[in-house]
């Protein structure tokens, strides 16, 4: 009981605390403005109208909170976020309140709504809007990295590229078919066909632990194997043990060394504690089992480099589908493809004429080289999988009371 008080006390000093910043430096200038704005477009300044414009402010307070705090969903409770803050000769108070079950904490697909009541003297306004997480920016790249992006050796980027680093691109065979955007410098230049912007505002990237935590508790553990090689994985399919009804399955390789290899994967790996010189390579045909899935979740660094299309004859393997053309023969061979999100807490390569579609999301160096190419794809931020959400709330569209 005393931790819950003391941590509801703290979080309370916190947000007064950024209140009162917020209010004084930088809310004030904006309010002033709108202030002066309404009273050239009014012909009377009433308490009432006064109090409306409060409000307002209040509320988007509120929003700018959640842009700058990524973990306001702990910090807060379902219910007073913001009380009596004093502006001009008003105050204003925001609750921010899941209108599905109470609770903040159990996912950021899930609505918010937020009120706010400003007082001015005898005369107060509410306004409430509701407000969501919007899928994360970075699912509409083809490679995202929070540190040095390095690309070389004949790769191919189709789409959009960005790091809050620096990209230290190589070989005049390199091609990034879209936008270069990063923090920091970008080494050569040429063919790169979109827009270059060294200098670049920095970006927020998913919350890692959560994304780690959250698929691990929805996946079906699969025991340590050295090497994982000429199977299919599915949600009704696992050779290792229990099925998945989404093919979310875990691997926990206590900093071993892990290879896979020869294999089609119709679900999602998280891949925890591999050690660095861990593989995924050969022959490999991969997708998510839902399409709001990713493919791949690594905690720890690893390469991938797929080099061959799966060959059924050459693996003596049937990789097909109960219900699909080919099954019960090893006739068939897939394309070389990963396709659906990566997301790496560590470091990652990608190589050996890999081709990946979907974006790659990685919280620190990302290496391209030796062929491989990455291609973006807009269906993975029009269906994103949880947890990959912006963590600050944005209005919905025409829902203001």
């Amino acid at each position: 009981m005393f931790a819950v008080i003391a941590r509801n006390k703290k979080a309370s000093i916190y947000i007064f605390a950024l209140a009162a910043a917020l209010v004084l430096v930088s809310l004030v200038v904006g309010l002033s403005a709108t202030i002066m704005q309404f009273r050239r477009n009014s012909r009377t300044n009433t308490e009432i109208d006064r109090a409306k414009i409060y409000a307002e402010l209040g509320v988007r307070h509120a929003l700018y909170f959640t842009s700058v705090e990524p973990n306001w969903r702990s910090l807060l409770q379902s219910g007073t976020w913001l009380q009596d803050i004093p502006i001009d000769n008003a105050t204003y108070t925001v609750t921010g309140t899941d209108p599905d079950d109470g609770s903040l904490l159990d996912g950021d697909e899930f609505i918010v709504e937020l009120s706010c009541t400003a007082k001015i003297n005898l005369t107060q306004q509410t306004l409430s809007v509701l407000t969501q997480n919007y899928p994360s920016e970075l699912l509409k790249y083809a490679v995202a990295a929070d540190g040095l992006l390095k690309i070389s050796d004949r790769v191919q980027i189709n789409g959009n590229a960005f790091t809050n680093d620096s990209i230290d691109k190589k070989n005049a065979d390199t091609w990034i078919f879209g936008n270069a955007q990063a923090v920091g410098i970008i080494h050569e230049v040429r063919n790169i066909t979109g827009i270059i912007a060294p200098g670049s505002d920095p970006k927020s990237f998913p919350d890692d632990q959560a994304i780690i935590d959250f698929y691990l508790t929805q996946s079906t553990p699969i025991p340590f194997q050295e090497h994982i090689q000429k199977v299919l994985i599915t949600p009704n399919s696992n050779p290792y043990g229990p099925t998945n009804p989404d093919g979310i399955y875990s691997i926990d390789c206590a900093n071993q060394r892990i290879e896979i290899r020869d294999c089609r994967i119709f679900g999602t790996l998280v891949l925890i504690n591999p050690k660095s010189d861990s593989t995924i390579g050969e022959g490999m045909n991969w997708q998510p089992g839902k399409p709001n899935l990713p493919a791949l979740i690594i905690d720890g660094p690893i390469e991938i480099r797929t080099t061959i299309n799966l060959d059924e004859d050459h693996c003596d393997t049937d990789f097909n589908l109960p219900h699909e053309p080919g099954f019960d023969d090893n006739n068939d061979i897939f394309l070389n493809k990963i396709t659906g999100p990566i997301f790496c807490r560590g470091d990652l390569t990608i190589s050996q004429r890999s081709k990946i579609v979907g974006p790659v999301i990685v919280t620190g160096a990302l290496e391209v080289k030796h062929d491989a190419e990455i291609t973006a794809d807009s269906q993975f931020y029009d269906q994103p999988p949880k947890m990959f959400m912006d963590s600050r709330l944005d209005l919905i569209p025409h829902t203001w009371r």
